[in-house]
């Protein structure tokens, strides 16, 4: 099965309908407040700024939160001073908790692809929020789904936002550039600890493209201990990208 639901032939008509869309007025994805294009209102968006902004502590390099507790006075958490990601820089557009989360749900779960263009311009902005200047010839690559994920959803939700990423910032989308080295793994992410996710993204992807671009833009949809994206951006490497940006849809915070 391909990781999009829709095939090549029928994205231009897309891309215009999506276009069209910005100007027509719609209630708000989260709130049902009135708005156009069918994304977030002025509110929500003032609110999802303000909540990203309004943490005890970030740090600067993985992007993970801290929700309560002391605010640290290093710009690194541990795990990153320990071992740095392989990603040049990384933006992340919300941190997974409530209300944005309900968003990746729908999205995920619920099959609403009309929410990936909402999505991904959230992913967008948190690029312009950090202002990266990405080479043009940069290309936009996405962290590809299991077999049995494609399966079960119909499609891979980093490739759908990698659609909308790509796009306007003129950047060329590869499909397919990451497969897996073991095709019968089938145990998720999501299932194994800290320790065991990052022993096994060391040696989870292999490259697939005949081509080998200097820059990469990796896009992921939930980046939780960032060992899914510091694999792919370590193969990427070791083929002879020269640096890997990653940017992903929403970031797991710590609670403490």
């Amino acid at each position: 099965m391909a990781d999009f639901l829709f095939s090549s032939e029928r994205w231009h008509p897309l891309l215009w309908l999506d276009a069209l869309r910005t100007q027509i007025p719609t209630a708000c994805v989260l709130c049902n407040g009135r708005t156009q294009g069918g994304g977030l209102c002025v509110g929500c968006t003032d609110d999802w700024h303000y909540r990203y902004k309004q943490v005890r502590w970030r740090c600067q390099r993985c992007k993970v939160a801290q929700l309560g507790g002391v605010a640290r006075e290093v710009s690194e958490c541990q795990s990153c001073l320990d071992a740095p990601f392989a990603l040049q820089q990384l933006a992340v557009a919300f941190d997974y908790m409530m209300p944005l989360d309900s968003l990746i749900w729908r999205f995920k779960e619920r099959h609403q692809l009309r929410l990936a263009p909402v999505l991904a311009r959230m992913m967008l902005l948190s690029i312009l929020r950090d202002g990266w200047a990405l080479p043009p010839d940069t290309v936009v690559a996405y962290i590809p789904s299991r077999q049995h994920a494609l399966n079960k959803r119909g499609f891979n939700p980093a490739a759908e936002l990698a659609r909308y990423v790509a796009r306007p910032l003129g950047l060329t989308l590869a499909y397919g550039v990451f497969g897996f080295q073991d095709h019968k793994e089938s145990n998720a992410q999501k299932h194994r600890t800290q320790q065991q996710r990052r022993h096994y993204a060391q040696h989870a992807f292999v490259w697939q493209s005949a081509d080998i671009p200097s820059t990469l833009l990796l896009v992921d949809d939930v980046f939780t201990t960032g060992s899914t994206l510091h694999g792919a951006a370590q193969c990427a490497l070791q083929q002879g990208v020269q640096q890997v940006y990653g940017v992903a849809l929403a970031r797991v915070p710590w609670i403490m």
